[in-house]
């Protein structure tokens, strides 16, 4: 039985699996809104509200952590400067998951994974 098993295991190892978010979440916070299977981008959304939720703190223990989740420098920063920034009085729904349909190959469902709150455009002088 599955009781309180609450990973999807997306049909990987553990290590696999890991390195999926991870990937998934750095092109997330470096593009701030990617394209991905159904299942993907449901693990993913979890996976994401986490990090934005230690980004929000802005302290350097909460720091650690997101680079120990992360592994990238230059995305702790924008996640920690830019993103956790535009979410500090919101209390939840950063991410929004949206259907975009079956892949042609394969009729796999796909989904867009983006963050709710863009980034604002820099008026040009």
């Amino acid at each position: 039985m599955r009781h309180l098993k609450k990973v999807k295991k997306l049909n990987r190892t553990k290590s696999h699996r890991e390195a999926l978010l991870k990937n998934l979440a750095s092109a997330l916070f470096i593009h701030e809104s990617i394209k991905t299977t159904k299942a993907k981008g449901m693990a993913l959304k979890s996976y994401v509200e986490k990090l934005v939720n230690l980004a929000k703190r802005k302290d350097l223990h909460s720091m650690r952590l997101a680079f120990s989740l992360l592994r990238n420098k230059e995305v702790v920063k924008k996640l920690f400067n830019d993103v956790g920034e535009r979410y500090k009085d919101v209390n939840g729904g950063y991410t929004r998951v949206l259907n975009l349909g079956t892949r042609k190959g394969d009729a796999a469902p796909m989904v867009l994974v983006e963050l709710t709150r863009k980034k604002e455009k820099e008026e040009k002088k």
